[in-house]
C-alpha cells in the first residue's frame, strides 16, 4: 500500500517534472509534522507511527528524486517532531534541516525562495503549515469545500506539493483516524 501511495504520488505530479524556475525551488513539499506523543507536553518526540509516517514521507522525495528533482534544502520549526519527521529524507540524503522558528514564516519563505531549483521540503505544524502554503504563493480555498487549507488535531496525512504551476493537496501514509 505504501508503494502505491508513493507510485499514484509521483504519478500525480509527473507532468510537472521536470522543470527549472530561476531563483526558486522546482518543487516545494510541506507537511505537518507526523504524528507526536503525549508527553512530554512541551516536546514530544514522533510516535511509532510517526516514525512509519517520515520513512513514508522520505520515499514520497525519493521518488521525486528519481524523476529528477534533487533536494535542495529540508526546513524544520525548533520543535523535535518537525526535526524528527524530516530525519529519514537527511539519511538518505545528508542534506543538513535548517531549523527555524515555527512563527519565523517570513523568514522562512526567503530561505525558501534563495533555493534555486531542486526540491525543498517543509516540515511544520497544523497551525503554521497553512500560513506557509499561502506564503508561497497557493491561493486560499484551492482545497474543494474550504474557505481555507485547516488542518485538523488529528490530521497528519495532507501533503502540499507546490510548483510553478500550482498547488496540489493530497495525502500520503496511512489514513490519519480523524478527519
Amino acid at each position: 500500500m505504501l508503494k502505491k501511495t508513493v507510485l499514484l504520488l509521483a504519478l500525480a505530479c509527473a507532468g510537472l517534472l521536470p522543470f527549472h524556475v530561476s531563483a526558486a525551488p522546482a518543487v516545494i513539499i510541506v507537511v505537518r509534522h507526523a504524528e507526536k506523543a503525549a508527553a512530554p507536553a512541551e516536546d514530544p518526540p514522533l510516535t511509532p507511527a510517526g516514525k512509519m509516517r517520515a520513512a513514508e514521507l522520505a520515499r514520497v522525495v525519493e521518488a521525486w528524486t528519481a524523476a529528477g528533482t534533487p533536494v535542495r534544502g529540508l526546513f524544520a520549526s525548533e520543535v523535535m517532531r518537525t526535526q524528527q519527521t524530516l530525519a529519514p529524507i537527511t539519511t538518505t540524503t545528508h542534506i543538513p534541516v535548517t531549523v527555524l522558528p515555527a512563527k519565523d514564516i517570513d523568514g522562512l519563505v526567503k530561505q525558501i525562495r534563495a533555493i534555486d531549483g531542486g526540491l525543498v521540503v517543509v516540515a511544520g505544524h497544523s497551525n503554521t503549515v497553512p500560513a506557509i502554503v499561502q506564503a508561497l504563493g497557493a491561493k486560499a480555498g484551492a482545497k474543494p469545500g474550504a474557505p481555507t487549507w485547516a488542518i485538523g488535531d488529528a490530521e497528519y496525512d495532507l501533503i502540499f506539493v507546490i510548483t510553478p504551476a500550482g498547488v496540489l493537496d493530497m495525502r500520503y501514509g496511512a489514513r490519519s483516524e480523524v478527519r
